[in-house]
């Protein structure tokens, strides 16, 4: 940028002198400055070019739902993706849509198709390249894994502005780099995406327990049965009792008595049905405001830890908000196909998520709850799990060697070759040999 926030080959609706300083977490505060907003490619290779040539670091902002300042930057530029929205179908099998595309509007592009990605968020606001960047979960994880193992291909804008497609067999070095790699060497600004065949309907049930271990008892069944298309479930602390959420996708019949037979819940909270099958789990926008706090982490977790992690007393029920303003989820997540080795998680078959999702309407009271979950991170780590790194996750170097092990050299390895000029700035991150106080995903 020269003195005026100009930058060459840019117009000037597409630079944006009004800094956007808070990601959704609200947690940290990062002026750049200039946000730039590309229309293509060629304007993502032209600002990259740029910003390698004048030694400014790029932070890239695709839905703005990072939690830990991931998508901010002090100084530098914010590459803003909302232009780059563009989906296509590319196939029976495929979904192609660009890295500033949102889940939302794939699922609506889908809608007069059988198909939607195998894997989808819980917000319809994130961004494909954000998700892709971080690892992406939802709620046919149990089946699918996450999102980073369900591209068959990627186009990348690396930190030389050079724009390369990537997959499992073509630049496999730069595939395996991107797809969990925190946005830290390149921008993906296409993604062609596997889809699965969906149902015409979805009956969602929310079954209540009031005994953990019952609970874990037909969590355990029904992911080993496979016996639902959809499975999440929720702990609420001040109501000491836990609620799986579990949905069914049918064409003509569901049968309900056999889908919930031989499962010890309390009562069935509700029962739904929806024609809206790819929008049925996702939140409303209304349930994510901007105006608060939201010092939201996550971990995966070895799946024979279910219980020890269900028993634990991991937060004080009179200093954390209450449900709806807190949310403790979990997810079963299958890793066999995952095959993106930045994303880090324990060993098996089978793990779940482990999610606090808290939101504040004052800034203390939230800090104090980060804090706090700083501090149960170090004893979910010893239980063998592995951070998400959604929010601020505030590792040093023994901590991020401890959750890269060996894939650390391999990493910053990738970082020389595909962004020498360390243009991809990652405030916290490791890649560049100099990892600070934070760090996190792009979503």
């Amino acid at each position: 940028m020269n003195e005026r926030g100009v930058i060459p080959g840019l117009s000037r609706e597409q630079v944006d002198l009004d800094p956007r300083s808070r990601d959704f977490g609200r947690m940290i505060e990062r002026t750049p400055g200039a946000v730039a907003r590309p229309k293509s490619v060629e304007d993502v290779s032209g600002i990259v070019r740029w910003a390698a040539k004048e030694d400014v670091r790029l932070s890239i902002r695709g839905g703005g739902h990072s939690q830990g300042g991931q998508s901010l930057t002090d100084g530098g530029l914010v590459v803003d993706t909302v232009w780059l929205g563009r989906v296509e179908t590319a196939g029976p099998d495929l979904v192609r849509a660009q890295g500033g595309a949102q889940w939302g509007s794939i699922v609506d592009a889908l809608r007069e198709t059988s198909g939607l990605p195998r894997i989808l968020v819980d917000t319809a606001e994130v961004s494909v390249g954000g998700t892709l960047s971080a690892g992406g979960f939802g709620t046919t994880s149990h089946r699918h894994g996450v999102q980073a193992g369900q591209v068959e291909q990627l186009e990348v804008v690396t930190g030389t502005g050079e724009k390369v497609l990537c997959s499992n067999s073509r630049n496999s070095g730069l595939f395996d780099a991107v797809r969990g790699g925190q946005g830290q060497f390149g921008i993906v600004t296409d993604a062609w995406i596997r889809l699965r065949k969906a149902g015409k309907r979805i009956r969602q049930y929310e079954l209540r327990y009031r005994d953990f271990d019952r609970f874990a008892n037909d969590f355990e069944q029904a992911v080993r049965e496979d016996r639902f298309d959809h499975i999440r479930a929720e702990t609420r602390v001040h109501d000491r009792d836990i609620v799986m959420s579990a949905g069914v996708e049918y064409d003509e019949d569901h049968d309900e008595g056999r889908t919930l037979s031989g499962l010890g819940y309390d009562e069935i909270v509700s029962a739904k049905d929806s024609a809206d099958v790819g929008r049925a789990g996702m939140y409303p926008r209304w349930a994510f405001s901007r105006r608060m706090f939201h010092p939201w982490r996550d971990w995966f977790m070895p799946w024979e830890a279910l219980r020890t992690v269900l028993a634990q007393p991991w937060l004080d029920p009179d200093r954390v908000p209450r449900t709806p303003d807190i949310w403790i989820g979990i997810y079963p997540i299958a890793t066999q196909d995952i095959g993106a080795p930045l994303f880090m998680h324990p060993a098996g078959e089978r793990m779940f998520s482990y999610s606090v999702l808290a939101v504040f309407d004052e800034f203390e009271r939230a800090n104090e709850l980060a804090e706090r979950l700083r501090r149960i991170d170090r004893t979910l780590i010893g239980l063998g799990g592995k951070a998400y790194l959604s929010g601020r996750v505030g590792y040093g170097p023994g901590e991020w060697r401890e959750h890269y092990g060996d894939m650390l050299e391999t990493a910053i390895r990738w970082k020389n070759e595909f962004d020498p000029n360390r243009v991809f700035g990652g405030e916290g991150m490791p890649f560049d040999g100099n990892p600070a106080a934070s760090g996190g995903s792009v979503a």
